[in-house]
């Protein structure tokens, strides 16, 4: 097969973290609390997903119904957010090398077609949907033998720590990237393969590993 980056959506390709912000503090009165400042957020950059949700005193069962409501505003406010800057080169430089892309997001296939198609970004063999935003390996392992994925021509590249774990546990290397959620020194103590600064190192990263 051909090489593949499978990439992360939210917090790789797309700066959705202000948007992210917004929506949660729309939703903070579901859940008994008041807003959430900037500050708040950079301190809940620093630890993983569930130790996040500990801190927030959100309960696991609320969540499933509170991402529900989250994704229905996103597809509402989804002209707010843009690429990430020199995503787009990225992209097309990939497609030019012969490398093949693909997305898998814990967003919805519709928000996600709907973003790559308003920045001419349709570069994607394929867009497939988690279930949920636990257990990502389970939906990474998923796509490997849907695809008929080969591990050793794949590259997933993800902003979370969850993201680097997900990769390890299916047996594929993950390049963790430093323009997302999670804070650089995060997402080192959990030992990616390959840790960017810029989305020109990807493609750095893939041509040396692949071509």
């Amino acid at each position: 097969m051909k090489p593949l980056l499978l990439f992360d959506f939210d917090g790789t390709l797309a700066d959705s973290l202000d948007l992210g912000l917004k929506i949660a503090n729309n939703l903070a009165p579901v859940i008994g609390r008041s807003p959430m400042t900037h500050e708040e957020i950079q301190h809940l950059r620093s630890m993983p997903l569930a130790k996040a949700f500990k801190e927030l005193k959100i309960h696991f069962w609320l969540i499933p119904g509170l991402i529900s409501k989250a994704l229905v505003q996103y597809r509402h406010l989804l002209h707010e957010i843009e690429p990430f800057e020199s995503i787009h080169d990225m992209l097309l430089e990939l497609k030019h090398l012969g490398i093949s892309v693909a997305l898998l997001t814990s967003n919805t296939k519709e928000n996600v077609n709907a973003f790559l198609k308003h920045w001419d970004m349709e570069y994607f063999d394929w867009v497939e949907g988690t279930s949920g935003i636990l257990k990502k390996h389970n939906s990474i392992r998923r796509q490997i033998n849907k695809h008929k994925l080969d591990k050793e021509r794949v590259l997933y590249v993800g902003d979370e720590v969850r993201d680097i774990d997900a990769a390890h546990h299916c047996g594929i290397k993950v390049i963790a990237v430093s323009w997302g959620f999670h804070t650089k020194d995060l997402l080192v103590s959990h030992d990616p393969d390959y840790l960017v600064d810029t989305p020109q190192q990807i493609v750095s990263i893939a041509r040396e590993i692949f071509l």
